[in-house]
């Protein structure tokens, strides 16, 4: 004998949650014109893919509320407080990054300026800490290697010649980059900055390894030594 078929509730069937609907818009709205969309419904589509059962628009209202911008939540969430959304924004930033690295490895960057800042603005302008970068070149000015060398502080991090000039033979480089963040936001080199620059490339002269610029980045913009003529001529 067959068993009878189970009861269907036709009410529970058709229902589905309130905010569908209002995903397939915003995405709809999204591939239309994304420039359009406030930073609270960038980030609400990001959490959707985070969490695809889940109401995510008072959250990311929440999360923009509370930390200030869009930038600010990407440089703040950690694994501990967000950790689904941790895990998908570092994703992007890597992604990003690689992009930006392909982009710099084309060609020589001594005159590219402007690409060597976004891609450290990417990389380094939300940090809370101090964080010293280097990008080592070769004679014709072509990437070598990107690397951290130190992290520092609030409103510090020491660099020492000895490393920089030990990795720079290892490499092989003729030339460096130097990048370094200000969590404050105020790109504005302090007195130490100058120094710091100043004794390294003393340092690398007798080496003959070239300090091209050192840029500083912060939420408010980005200084250039080499703009504001702070870099000393080689005699």
């Amino acid at each position: 004998m067959l068993s009878p078929m189970p009861k269907i509730d036709s009410l529970n069937v058709l229902k589905v949650p309130h905010y569908y609907g209002h995903r397939r818009r915003l995405r709809q709205r999204f591939l239309l014109d994304p420039i359009a969309l406030p930073d609270y419904e960038i980030l609400e589509l990001l959490l959707y893919w985070v969490f695809p059962r889940k109401d995510v628009k008072p959250e990311a209202k929440t999360l923009i509320q509370e930390m200030g911008s869009l930038g600010c939540v990407m440089g703040t969430v950690t694994l501990q407080s967000h950790p689904g959304l941790f895990f998908a924004l570092q994703l992007i930033q890597e992604i990003s990054r690689r992009i930006l690295l392909e982009d710099l490895k084309k060609g020589p960057i001594l005159n590219n300026s402007e690409k060597v800042i976004e891609y450290c603005r990417l990389m380094m302008m939300h940090l809370s800490v101090e964080q010293f970068r280097l990008f080592f070149l070769d004679r014709k000015y072509h990437l070598i290697q990107d690397e951290i060398q130190q992290w520092g502080t609030l409103d510090q991090v020491p660099l020492y010649p000895r490393e920089v000039l030990r990795r720079a033979l290892e490499l092989n480089a003729s030339n460096l980059i130097l990048v370094h963040n200000h969590p404050s936001g105020d790109p504005k080199p302090s007195s130490a900055d100058i120094e710091l620059t100043r004794h390294l490339q003393i340092s690398l002269f007798p080496f003959t390894i070239r300090v091209l610029d050192h840029f500083i980045v912060g939420k408010n913009g980005y200084f250039s030594f080499r703009e504001h003529s702070l870099l000393m001529e080689k005699r």
